[in-house]
């Protein structure tokens, strides 16, 4: 899931910034906002969903709320805490690092420097309408400088079986997908058992990292018929002798598996 990062006047924040830390950890998104009042908000941030995970995971003295059944990603930084914040953002190995995947973070940082002290900063995830998007089975390509950055993130939600949020995440920061109707996904799964038996485990494995790329492309290269994989075919030809990417093959039905034995 991807944050909301709300910079709010220093005034505003002072009188609810009490209330705010009570409500944070598992207060419903639509209270807190409606308590800061819209009317308040100066600027609002989208942070992707790797943007925000970089930002917490180096931001810990703000106590940082992640996970739970409810999806909470939310961190609070008072007017007079701001310098820490903008320190850490602006620290040039940072800004080297995260580049490849500095969209709202770069925005953000160039946002706060003449804030300090005019400001507070509220981060809240997104409203739940991802969720409900109609998935599609795909193939992400992910950079090998994205993969570094993210790997821990993408193997912590692969150990928690939280796929759709994995899912989420791949195509957030993916250089390129293929997406594939349930019966082609079906076909090229089937086309991998019947001809080459270690193609096939990438499907079960779910994130393959840059190392194992070209023996890969090959195997999918030999086992496909164009014809009934017209996409892949295309991306194949058109990006797959391009660069050394980790690839995420997410599967829907194991995410629908997965929610119907958490559900229950």
């Amino acid at each position: 899931m991807r944050t909301h990062a709300y910079l709010i006047r220093s005034e505003r924040f002072y009188d609810l910034e009490e209330r705010l830390q009570q409500m944070l950890p598992a207060a419903p998104r639509d209270q807190v906002l409606a308590l800061i009042g819209e009317e308040h908000v100066l600027k609002k941030i989208e942070l992707m969903s790797g943007e925000w995970r970089l930002l917490f995971a180096i931001n810990q003295p703000y106590k940082p709320v992640v996970g739970g059944h409810k999806r909470h990603a939310r961190m609070m930084v008072a007017p007079d805490q701001l310098t820490g914040l903008v320190s850490g953002l602006w620290k040039s190995e940072l800004k080297d690092r995260w580049r490849p995947i500095a969209f709202g973070l770069s925005t953000l940082t160039l946002a706060l420097p003449l804030a300090s002290g005019l400001v507070g900063v509220v981060i809240l995830e997104e409203n739940e309408d991802w969720l409900y998007q109609a998935p599609v089975n795909e193939m992400s390509a992910i950079s090998p400088e994205v993969f570094a950055l993210l790997e821990p993130h993408y193997r912590e939600l692969l150990e928690q079986e939280d796929y759709l949020g994995l899912a989420r995440l791949a195509t957030d920061h993916a250089d390129s997908i293929v997406e594939f109707s349930t019966t082609r996904w079906l076909s090229l799964r089937q086309s991998c058992l019947d001809q080459n038996q270690k193609l096939a485990q990438v499907f079960e494995r779910r994130l393959t990292p840059p190392s194992e790329y070209h023996t890969i492309i090959k195997g999918l290269e030999a086992v496909i018929d164009p014809e009934e994989q017209p996409s892949l075919d295309s991306w194949l030809r058109v990006h797959g002798p391009r660069g050394q990417h980790a690839l995420y093959f997410r599967d829907i039905r194991v995410e629908r598996l997965v929610q119907v034995s958490k559900a229950s």
